[in-house]
């Protein structure tokens, strides 16, 4: 699985680590680019949570050999991308027929579109469940391409560290052990959910075939009340403002008519290794 951490994701933790108030860069949230609330920002000192995940279908490339096999190689992003190649929705529904409310917490980045004429809205965030990720710090093992994983805990030498000894060969070498601090979040989409992916791909694209996962954005955002149009009835609903993207995952998943289900899985701790 190919991640790429993004800089919108550094400049986060970094405003963090220094308590200082996060500041939004320009032409850089998923706010502005669905056009969505691109103008509310989060109170003083209120930071974005990575708490939700956008699809895509425009991650890969495609070649067809002499034999008629589909050969797929992911297409990477560049740490200043703020969005997917394209973004596919969770939900499409006409305006007068939405989601229950009950379902509609599930979502968020709530935008209005128009399908062969009529008003629609698409739903382009999922919110992960986040009550029982408990964060752990591991101590992995790489030998020859195998790891092997084990819960970190310090010692009280750690306390008294002695100079390590430095060798000059094996500079490179690829083996050895190395520290994470790891949060695993697994996110399940049943048959509803691929069916409701599969008729939004339909409905956008005219195609459902167009439901096809090989991009997957982790995106941090703050929750905010929005009002917003359901039907003919202004009500109040939950969105995100703040939305930017703090890491692209390649990962390939297509949708049939016959998926049961799909199963996304991420680590949204700490992308950096810490060489022992």
């Amino acid at each position: 699985m190919q991640t790429v951490r993004t800089i919108y994701a550094a400049h986060l933790s970094t405003c963090k680590a220094l308590g200082r108030p996060h500041t939004l860069l320009p032409n850089s949230t998923l706010n502005q680019k669905f056009n969505l609330f691109k103008d509310d920002v989060p109170n003083i000192n209120q930071y974005p949570i990575v708490g939700y995940v956008g699809i895509g279908n425009k991650g890969a490339t495609y070649d067809i050999t002499s034999d008629n096999f589909v050969l797929t190689s992911p297409v990477p992003h560049l740490p200043r991308d703020a969005a997917l190649y394209n973004h596919i929705p969770f939900v499409v529904r006409h305006i007068n027929d939405d989601l229950p409310a009950e379902e509609r917490i599930k979502f968020r980045m709530r935008v209005p579109v128009t399908v062969a004429g009529e008003p629609h809205v698409a739903y382009y965030l999922r919110a992960l469940s986040l009550e029982d990720v408990i964060p752990t710090v591991e101590l992995r093992n790489v030998q020859e391409g195998n790891i092997t994983t084990d819960t970190f805990e310090p010692t009280i030498g750690d306390l008294s560290p002695t100079h390590p000894a430095v060798s000059n060969i094996n500079v490179n070498n690829p083996s050895g052990d190395y520290l994470v601090s790891s949060a695993k979040v697994n996110l399940i989409l049943n048959r509803d959910d691929v069916t409701n992916i599969r008729d939004a791909c339909e409905l956008m694209f005219g195609d459902p075939r167009y439901a096809v996962i090989n991009e997957i954005a982790l995106v941090s955002a703050v929750d905010k009340i929005q009002q917003g149009i359901f039907g003919s009835v202004t009500s109040n609903y939950m969105d995100v403002i703040a939305a930017q993207v703090n890491a692209f995952i390649y990962q390939y998943h297509a949708l049939t008519e016959s998926t049961t289900e799909v199963q996304l899985r991420f680590d949204i701790g700490s992308s950096e290794m810490l060489l022992l």
